[in-house]
């Protein structure tokens, strides 16, 4: 965890290379990464299309024991990169979910949420979505902070010689079962959508709070997900040993979040751990099976498996069943969403849920469901941004402007630091004829998140509508160089720059 993130420095390069080049057949991309004097560069080739690029990787996101992500850095706006290092294969590949685009997608936004869990002391710029100072963050890390609360306080009280009503440092160990596990689950239990309470956000929760107080997690109801890379709360809680052994059991009662075991000793680690409930009798499987396993209690009860929003890598399955699961299967998608862990849900974060589950949708249960829920839980609470934002959103897909511009205006008014809104009424702007709102409105979401194509291409379209032709190339020439592979602003500038 003290090594979850890290500007990249040419001089210090753990990653290999030997097998830096791939192909995406479906994109009909070639990838190649390597380094060089000013840093690690990732260059994509269309060799058919002719269509190619490179870009500078800036950050790298993880510790590297099974994977790393990569951040790209463009005018101190931070994004997603198309590759991954799998450390199993010492192999670069697509980064996960990236292979279902047709293109190298290089404009995905990293908001603060994002680098929470892997850095700390996050540099964010006021008023945008994901540009921060530089660096972005101060510590490549999860610092103590994180689990023993205010290391400041804890300093000043230590140096004042008074330690009267204690250190002020926290002992995860000795707070209340809700609150100890809150600090594990910030960052390793994401369901399938986390709503944050109103008026909190990705900094509000500190360590010996409840989590419930400022997020809902929501789960299918029925069976299980498949193996997720931060579900291990979820799949704990679903484990025969939690249901039985209730609040006794907890992270912490197998790990050490201040050591790993040492290399090769792991099994041994864990087994000791695994009989301090167990006993050995308890085990119903031959002597000579478990000897021929080593003993290994983990590696029957806890087999490492694909995880199913990743590739090239497995994960532990904390669910720890009693034989490997073959059949675990997806809840269905149209089944019910449910608070994880007991907690009530609120109207407004149940509309919510159900509105990030619908995006994208063009009918499904989830869709049908967030309609009638947002209208509702808008009514009751009006200024509230995120129900205005999704109602209004809802609303525009589906046709109706004239409820959904109202809706971004007052967005607009109770949060000036969101996107959505601008780019949604600057849509609706542009139907309209309003070329000129439709520019305000689009200059000022590129303002806060730069890498938003079809905006940026939307607003060229405006500006030569306007007659702005020197205004909208240099616009197209910005996405160009943003993403080389994104083809219609290639398109659109090579057919205005060819024009008279």
């Amino acid at each position: 965890m003290a090594s979850s993130a890290r500007k990249l420095d040419a001089a210090e390069v753990p990653e290999t290379f030997q097998r830096a080049t791939f192909e995406h057949a479906a994109s009909g991309f070639e990838y190649r990464v390597s380094v060089t004097k000013s840093g690690y560069l990732v260059r994509f080739e269309n060799a058919a299309t002719g269509v190619r690029g490179e870009k500078n990787l800036a950050y790298a996101i993880g510790s590297g024991v099974r994977a790393r992500s990569y951040l790209l850095e463009q005018d101190g706006f931070l994004y997603e990169a198309p590759v991954a290092f799998y450390s199993a294969g010492h192999a670069w590949g697509l980064e996960p979910g990236y292979d279902r685009y047709d293109y190298p997608y290089l404009s995905r936004p990293i908001v603060p949420g994002c680098l929470s869990c892997h850095a700390s002391f996050i540099r964010t710029v006021p008023l945008t979505l994901n540009r921060y100072d530089s660096p972005a963050f101060l510590e490549g890390g999860v610092t103590c902070d994180r689990c023993h609360g205010n290391g400041e306080k804890h300093v000043a009280k230590m140096k004042s010689g008074n330690l009267t009503g204690g250190s002020e440092i926290l002992n995860p160990a000795r707070l209340d079962p809700v609150r100890r596990d809150s600090i594990c689950a910030q960052c390793h239990l994401t369901g399938e959508a986390t709503v944050m309470r109103a008026g909190k956000n990705w900094s509000s929760f500190q360590a010996g709070d409840r989590l419930s107080d400022f997020q809902t997690v929501f789960i299918r109801s029925g069976q299980r997900a498949g193996l997720r890379v931060t579900g291990h709360v979820e799949d704990l809680a679903f484990s025969a040993c939690k249901r039985a052994s209730g609040d006794k059991l907890w992270c912490g009662s197998c790990h050490d979040p201040h050591t790993l075991p040492a290399a090769g000793q792991a099994s041994v680690f864990f087994r000791a751990r695994c009989l301090s409930c167990h006993s050995t009798q308890a085990c119903s499987e031959t002597q000579a099976a478990r000897m021929k396993s080593r003993d290994d209690c983990i590696g029957c009860h806890m087999p490492r498996s694909p995880a199913t929003d990743a590739q090239h890598t497995v994960f532990t399955d904390h669910s720890i069943p009693r034989r490997p699961r073959r059949d675990v299967r997806p809840p269905a998608a149209d089944a019910e969403l449910v608070v994880f862990g007991g907690v009530e849900a609120s109207p407004r974060d149940l509309a919510l849920a159900y509105a990030i589950k619908a995006i994208g949708q063009q009918a499904g249960a989830d869709r049908t469901r967030a309609l009638g829920l947002l209208e509702r839980a808008e009514r009751a609470a009006p200024d509230d941004v995120e129900l205005v934002l999704y109602l209004a959103e809802r609303y525009r897909n589906d046709g109706k402007n004239g409820l959904a511009r109202p809706l971004y205006e007052h967005a607009i008014q109770l949060d000036p630091g969101q996107v959505t809104a601008s780019v949604g009424l600057g849509g609706v702007m542009m139907e309209q004829g309003n070329y000129a709102a439709a520019i305000r409105l689009w200059t000022d979401a590129l303002a806060k998140n730069s890498g938003l194509e079809l905006v940026r291409l939307n607003l060229a379209v405006a500006l030569l509508r306007t007659g702005d032709k020197a205004a909208a190339v240099s616009m197209l020439e910005k996405a160009v160089s943003l993403n080389p592979a994104f083809a219609p602003a290639r398109q659109l500038l090579a057919q205005i720059t060819q024009s008279p």
